[in-house]
């Protein structure tokens, strides 16, 4: 957080002529790719950047849960209340780490499995 390194980016890649996607999966899972000193921090900050279409959303939430192994570690609830139509919209999430015990540390690299889905819903 104090360097302002960047450390990954993740962005949706452009549709093809401008045709909308119709799959309500898209996007909504992410894996990442750590290294072991990604695990050693403490606090990291991400910010979401996210677009709404042509009608208002009212009570919008994103619920992110981190996964490893099928384990749930940790799960938030961020809730938006109401964005306005054809608005692209930017937030920061402020993630405390865990300590990780060295075990979990060799576990994560020795098998993968570590993921993010992303749920977005209108309350």
């Amino acid at each position: 957080m104090e360097t302002g390194t960047v450390l990954f980016e993740i962005t949706k890649p452009p549709t093809p002529g401008g045709v909308k996607l119709c799959d309500p999966n898209a996007g909504r899972f992410v894996r990442y790719q750590f290294t072991p000193a990604f695990l050693q921090l403490r606090q990291v900050g991400a910010t979401v950047e996210f677009t709404v279409g042509d009608t208002p959303i009212n009570n919008f939430r994103m619920i992110e849960r981190h996964y490893f192994r099928d384990k749930l570690l940790k799960s938030f609830d961020f809730e938006f209340g109401f964005c306005m139509p054809s608005s692209k919209n930017t937030c920061e999430h402020i993630y405390e780490f865990p300590a990780l015990s060295e075990e979990m540390i060799s576990a994560f690299f020795g098998g993968g499995g570590a993921g993010v889905p992303r749920d977005f819903c209108q309350g």
